[in-house]
């Protein structure tokens, strides 16, 4: 096992797992882990070229759930119901924003790093803010160009034309757990942020519940696609390592953990993967988490964060 990249201590075996999206390919992914740091990372050294072949052509960026379950039963809605009512996550909005921005007397921005097929892009613009998007996939760059302009690049390798640019909010929504070296990709944010402005950062929380019951075979494991596998604590000192500091965090994703949608694409990823079944089914899962932990409960942290 190699050494960990934000304490320098020995990291363990996880898990291992052959791209459930890919499973004819057979290459078995191995997650090592740091337990003092909360922090996961396949295991190896990976070039864009070696990624990219990770995602197949019908890849979906920003996809957060398929329609590959059953349709809902009572007890299905029962359940939704329960949780629904013990849910205190939240999904993103500009009005989130506000708190944390301190610019004064300028126009707001946005640019979305990983932008997808620009569906912050179009919530942002119609709150006032001049948006721009950084997409690599060109299907995806086309559907968000109605919203704005969209360049082609990555966190970590920004386009030409962005450099020296600066804005009010840089978003990364489900795309640092991707990035090669997500330092680098955080640099990279830094360096787009203006002065007073917040970066938003929101990963996978695999502190969850549902990782540790459900582990490759949950919703939001996907190796290889997720190179890099956070908690609370290791994303706060990743953030660190780029010189941002965290103001704030918000937890999402908790009743869609409970709906049939979220357990059928866990069962066919389980399925394409060989996996076996979980060691609890939905019911007990939402015992275990309905009176829990932020940490415990939500499938998502989401930070802001400022300049050191």
């Amino acid at each position: 096992m190699g050494c960990c990249s934000l304490c320098g201590g020995a990291m363990e075996m996880r898990f291992s797992v052959c791209d459930h999206l890919r499973p004819a390919d057979g290459t078995l992914y191995r997650v090592e882990w740091c337990t003092p740091c909360g922090y996961g990372r396949v295991q190896g050294e990976f070039d864009s070229a070696a990624v990219s072949q990770f995602y197949p052509s019908n890849y979906l960026p920003h996809a957060e759930e398929v329609a590959c379950g059953r349709a809902a039963r009572w007890l299905d809605r029962l359940r939704v119901s329960l949780a629904w009512r013990l849910d205190r996550g939240a999904s993103l909005e500009p009005g989130e924003i506000a708190r944390t921005l301190s610019l004064t007397g300028s126009h707001p921005s946005l640019c979305d790093l990983g932008c997808g097929a620009g569906q912050f892009m179009k919530m942002f613009a119609l709150a006032g803010y001049d948006v721009m998007g950084i997409e690599p996939d060109p299907q995806a760059r086309q559907t968000a160009s109605q919203f704005g302009p969209v360049l082609a690049g990555t966190a970590e390798a920004l386009p030409d034309e962005v450099r020296g640019q600066q804005f009010s909010v840089v978003l990364l929504a489900h795309v640092l757990e991707h990035c090669m070296d997500p330092v680098a990709a955080l640099s990279n944010v830094k360096q787009l942020l203006a002065p007073g402005g917040t970066a938003v950062i929101e990963v996978p929380n695999h502190a969850s519940a549902g990782f540790r019951i459900h582990g490759p075979g949950w919703f939001l494991s996907d190796a290889p696609r997720h190179l890099h596998f956070f908690t609370r604590n290791s994303l706060d000192r990743t953030l660190e390592a780029a010189g941002l500091k965290v103001v704030r965090r918000i937890y999402r994703g908790y009743t869609r953990q409970m709906g049939p949608n979220w357990l059928g694409a866990e069962r066919l990823i389980r399925e394409r993967a060989g996996l076996p079944d979980p060691p609890c089914g939905p019911w007990e899962l939402l015992a275990r988490t309905v009176l829990a932990s932020v940490d415990s409960k939500y499938d998502s942290i989401r930070v802001h964060a400022i300049h050191l």
